[in-house]
C-alpha cells in the first residue's frame, strides 16, 4: 500500500481542521473549545478517547493485536498575540477570528496532522501490531499541563514504550522533513529577584544602599562566569533581559527587580549555573547591605533528548519513502518545549516538518505575526506521524533507555516548580 499517497488523500480533511483551529484559537492552558473541536472529530471516528483534565486528550487505536504502544503527540494551544492579516508577500489564506490570540507557532496544523494520521492508522489495522494512543496535549507554550498528562499515564499505569512529536518549522522547505539526534530543544531556567536596599538622596549616598550597584556587582560576577566557569564545549547561554528600578536622578530607589533566562542541554550545567547565580547574588546583597526575594527561581522545561536509535528508526522508514534528499538532519535548539518530559520518561524522537514557501511569502518564523504555513506541507507531517508508529511497532531491535527515576511530582520537584494552575474545575461552575 502507498503510505504516502494515503497522507495525500487526507490533506483535504487536515486543511479543514486547521483552518477551523486557525481561525478559532486558544491560549494556553484554556483551550476548551479547542478540545471539544478534537473530541467532536474523534467521535465521528469512532476512536475511544480520554479527556484528561487540565492535560488534554488522549485516542487510541488499537490493532487488536497485542504488541508495543506508541504515543503520538501533537500541542494544540496558540499564542497571546496579534496576527499580521498578510504574510511577507501577500494576504493569507486563513486569519484568527479572536483579537490577541493566534496559532503563530503551528499547533493548528499539528492537531490536523495528527487526527489526519488517526484515520489512517484506523482505517488500516492490518498494517500494525499493537496500539497506538494520539496526545492532544495542552498548554505546550509555557503551560506545561503535560503535568497531568503524566499524573494519568502514571497513576493508571498505563505503559508506553516509544513516543514522536512533529513541529513544523520555515527552516526548510514543504516537502522536506529533519529528525533530530540526540538534543532537540533546551532545558529553560527562568530567575526573578528583587534586591531591597536603603533609599535616599542622590546628594548623599553614604546614607543609603543602592540596589543598583549590588545588582551591577551581581552582573560582573554573571560576566564572569561566561568568561570563567562555562565550558566553551556544553551550550549554555544566559542573559538578564529585564531591570527595574527608580524614579528619579536624583532619588536613590530602595528596591531593584531583574529577570532572565537560561539555556542548556546538560542538567548538570544547569545546576552547576543556579548554584552560582545564588551564591554571587547572596554575596553581594551580604557586601552591599541589601536583601533578596526570589520571586522565581525554576527550572521550567528540561533539556528534549530524541534517542539516537529512535531517531535513526524514523530517519530509515522516511528516506525509503522520500528519498535522502527530502530527510535532513537538523541540528539542536535553545528553545524549549514541553516533550521533553516524554522524553525524560520514554525513548522518543521527533521530526521537523517543513512548510516554507518562499514563492507565496511563507517564510517568516514560528511565533512571528506574519507567521503561516505551505498547507502542503501537513502531508509529510500526517505521513511521519504513521511511519514512525508503524517502524516501531513492526521493529524488534531492542532500544535501551534511562528513564528518570521517580514521579512525575520528582521530577518537578527536581526543577523546583510547581504544578500548572487548573482551569477546567472554574469552567465546570
Amino acid at each position: 500500500m502507498e503510505i504516502l499517497e494515503l497522507c495525500r488523500q487526507q490533506l483535504e480533511y487536515a486543511v479543514k481542521v486547521r483552518r477551523h483551529l486557525h481561525m478559532y484559537p486558544e491560549p494556553t492552558s484554556y483551550e476548551f473549545r479547542t478540545v471539544r473541536y478534537i473530541t467532536s472529530q474523534l467521535e465521528r471516528l469512532e476512536m475511544p478517547f480520554t479527556e484528561i483534565e487540565d492535560g488534554g486528550v488522549i485516542a487510541v487505536v488499537d490493532s487488536g493485536k497485542r504488541g508495543k504502544t506508541v504515543l503520538l503527540r501533537a500541542d494544540c494551544d496558540a499564542l497571546r498575540m496579534q496576527e499580521w492579516p498578510e504574510n511577507a508577500k501577500k494576504k493569507k489564506v486563513c486569519v484568527s477570528k479572536v483579537p490577541g490570540v493566534a496559532h503563530m507557532c503551528g499547533h493548528d496544523s499539528h492537531v490536523a496532522m495528527l487526527l489526519a494520521a488517526g484515520r489512517i492508522l484506523k482505517e488500516h489495522k492490518e498494517m500494525f501490531t499493537g496500539r497506538v494512543l494520539l496526545l492532544f496535549e495542552r498548554g505546550e507554550e509555557g503551560g506545561m499541563n503535560i503535568y497531568y498528562v503524566m499524573k494519568y499515564l502514571q497513576e493508571n499505569k498505563i505503559s508506553i514504550d516509544s513516543c514522536w512529536s512533529n513541529h513544523v518549522s520555515p527552516d526548510f522547505p514543504a516537502g522536506v522533513v529533519a529528525i533530530a539526534e540526540g538534543p532537540s530543544n533546551a532545558a529553560l531556567f527562568n530567575f526573578e529577584v528583587m534586591l531591597t536596599g536603603k533609599g535616599g538622596h542622590g546628594s548623599r549616598p553614604d546614607r543609603a544602599n543602592n540596589p543598583i550597584h549590588c545588582f551591577s556587582a551581581i552582573l560582573e560576577r554573571l560576566n564572569d562566569y561566561r568568561m570563567r566557569c562555562s565550558s566553551p564545549f556544553e551550550p549554555l547561554t544566559f542573559d538578564i533581559c529585564s531591570v527595574h528600578a527608580g524614579t528619579a536622578c536624583n532619588v536613590i530607589p530602595e528596591k531593584l527587580e531583574f529577570a532572565g533566562t537560561c539555556r542548556y542541554f546538560d542538567r548538570t550545567l544547569g545546576t552547576d549555573f543556579k548554584e552560582y547565580l545564588k551564591k554571587a547574588i547572596d554575596n553581594c546583597c551580604e557586601f552591599y547591605e541589601c536583601e533578596a526575594q526570589y520571586r522565581q527561581f525554576s527550572e521550567l522545561c528540561i533539556p528534549t533528548i530524541s534517542d539516537p536509535q529512535c531517531a535513526r528508526l524514523a530517519r530509515e522508514a522516511a528516506v525509503r519513502i522520500l528519498g535522502r534528499d527530502k530527510v535532513l538532519p537538523r541540528e539542536a535548539r535553545m528553545g524549549s518545549e514541553s516533550f521533553s518530559i516524554l522524553t525524560a520518561y520514554y525513548p522518543s524522537a521527533r521530526g521537523i516538518i517543513g512548510i516554507r514557501n518562499e514563492q507565496e511569502g511563507i517564510i517568516c518564523n514560528n511565533h512571528h505575526p506574519g507567521f503561516e504555513i505551505d498547507e502542503n506541507g501537513m502531508i509529510y507531517g500526517i505521513l511521519m506521524n504513521v511511519i514512525y508508529a508503524l517502524a516501531y511497532l513492526k521493529s524488534d531491535i531492542p532500544i535501551s533507555y534511562d528513564s528518570f527515576e521517580g514521579d512525575i511530582d520528582c521530577l518537578f520537584q527536581s526543577m523546583n516548580t510547581k504544578p500548572p494552575a487548573r482551569h477546567d474545575s472554574d469552567m465546570q461552575l
